[in-house]
């Protein structure tokens, strides 16, 4: 920012995980390392002009004459707990990077909301908690959260402002992180004094039927809009929760934030929440079994019909390598189809030796856990190797990249199968174009994915299909082992 007059300076650090529970997955700090861990200056370089939390923090500080200190932004796949050792060695590089930042006059914090660390539980409000330690009562903290998010009551009571997403698909982390910024300046400047009040209907909905295109979302919002126009109004935010968290304080949340206003804050977020609660029931959603869902597939009169595997979605801790969708289609003689991706390491590797043009024969899949469905072997001819970097064209995270290390396309009895050592939901649809693989041409796609994908396939997809597989990530949430969340409890309990 050299010739610029700067006269306030925030840390900022993003620190994001959404912990599945019931993924036999222990969360490293490897994983970190393989999705995003960048250290200070780094993570400028990585994410700016991107349309990600950080590129808007990053715009908006400049906007402002604002000095942003830059910490960690660390981000890994959805998975199981996170290790205390992980979460530890972040979190202490971020406070320490604070502590050694001089003079701050703010803090962003870019989070999820759903990270679940051994030892410590609901992670966010630990961590936020320790930031306040550091910097003192009298500086502001403004936090980013994820639409599924675990708001507790140790995160609220820790930060100043929140600013959770408005959209599912998650298409705005720009824009929240933007208004995180925008309103740390104006507490700075003494132009607000947020006052926040927190309620927590007893529902935690499967995450199936959260978009806010259609469904119980839509009304939800469109209340909070209308209470958002109220000038003491600074903002409203509606978490639905991410239910395979599994801790006492998961499910949905309503946070309104007033500008000096405590009764005003109560009555709206009470209101609101007695809205949510009354449209619980439509959160609930019937899936399509998979050999009906591949028989419409088959029988439609054009393509792209898409395929999404919800309960495999590593976006929400699956494994990303099940294999009863594949052995479905393999089963049924489906042909054009692209699907994204199995995660194999091994069968990458075997796939690579072999070379292109190879005809392979292997199992492939199923190797993380048995929830997923057991490996399956396939015969396919070796179509292409990458390795697996590309860059997000579609409406989230644009400009930045993705990566599933090695992987191969597989053709497999008319299917062009991705194998790569990584998962990944396949939200973008570059991750085809990537592999030589034309979305748009194909009559049938599969992706793992439970609703991120829409954003970037619906302008093209001529219907979408929800299977009902098996896997740590499905909407039929009765048949978890929960230990920990509040009971009663919708939909585990007939309330």
């Amino acid at each position: 920012m050299r010739g610029v007059v700067v006269w306030m300076r925030f840390a900022v650090g993003m620190l994001s995980h959404e912990t599945n529970m019931f993924s036999s997955v222990r969360t490293e700090l490897r994983h970190f390392q393989e999705r995003s861990l960048y250290y200070g200056e780094k993570m400028f370089e990585e994410f700016r002009g991107t349309k990600t939390s950080v590129g808007g923090a990053m715009d908006a500080a400049a906007t402002n004459n604002v000095e942003l200190i830059p910490t960690v932004a660390a981000n890994a796949m959805p998975s199981g707990i996170v290790t205390a050792e992980a979460y530890r060695s972040l979190k202490e590089r971020i406070l320490s990077d604070i502590r050694n930042a001089g003079k701050v006059d703010g803090v962003v914090a870019l989070l999820h909301g759903s990270m679940v660390a051994e030892g410590v539980g609901n992670a966010e409000g630990d961590f936020l908690h320790s930031i306040r330690e550091v910097v003192g009562p009298g500086v502001p903290i403004a936090c980013t959260l994820d639409l599924h998010a675990t708001i507790t009551n140790l995160l609220l009571q820790s930060c100043d402002l929140l600013f959770g997403h408005n959209t599912n698909p998650h298409v705005d982390s720009y824009e929240r992180a933007v208004e995180a910024c925008n309103a740390t300046v104006a507490m700075v400047k003494g132009k607000i004094k947020p006052v926040k009040a927190l309620r927590k209907p007893p529902m935690m909905p499967p995450t199936i039927n959260m978009r806010t295109t259609e469904g119980p979302m839509v009304k939800i919002f469109e209340r909070a809009y209308a209470m958002e126009r109220n000038p003491a109004v600074i903002n409203v935010n509606v978490a639905g929760g991410f239910p395979f968290a599994d801790t006492e304080e998961s499910g949905f949340s309503v946070v309104v934030i007033t500008n000096n206003d405590g009764d005003l804050a109560e009555e709206y977020s009470q209101e609101l929440s007695n809205f949510a609660w009354n449209l619980r029931k439509e959160f609930l959603k019937e899936l399509t079994p998979v050999p009906d869902a591949v028989r419409r597939a088959m029988k439609a009169k054009e393509g792209p019909v898409v395929l999404a595997d919800v309960a495999d979605n590593p976006g929400g801790g699956g494994s990303g390598d099940g294999t009863v969708v594949l052995k479905t289609l393999i089963e049924m003689s489906a042909r054009s189809v692209g699907f994204a991706l199995i995660k194999d390491p091994e069968a990458v590797s075997k796939a690579i030796e072999a070379g292109v043009g190879a005809t392979v024969t292997m199992k492939v899949g199923g190797k993380t856990d048995s929830l997923h469905g057991p490996p399956l072997q396939v015969t396919g001819r070796v179509k292409t190797i990458t390795d697996g970097i590309f860059v997000h064209k579609g409406p989230m995270g644009t400009g930045s990249k993705g990566e599933v290390g090695r992987s191969v396309v597989l053709e497999v009895d008319g299917i062009d199968l991705i194998v790569a050592e990584r998962k990944m939901a396949p939200n973008d649809p570059e991750i085809f174009r990537r592999h030589g693989i034309e979305p748009t041409e194909k009559k049938v796609l599969v992706v793992k994915s439970r609703g991120h994908f829409r954003a970037a396939y619906e302008p093209f997809a001529k219907e979408i299909i929800e299977v009902d597989a098996p896997g740590v990530a499905s909407p039929n949430l009765k048949q978890f082992p929960y230990k920990h969340v509040r009971r009663p409890i919708f939909p585990l309990d007939d309330i």
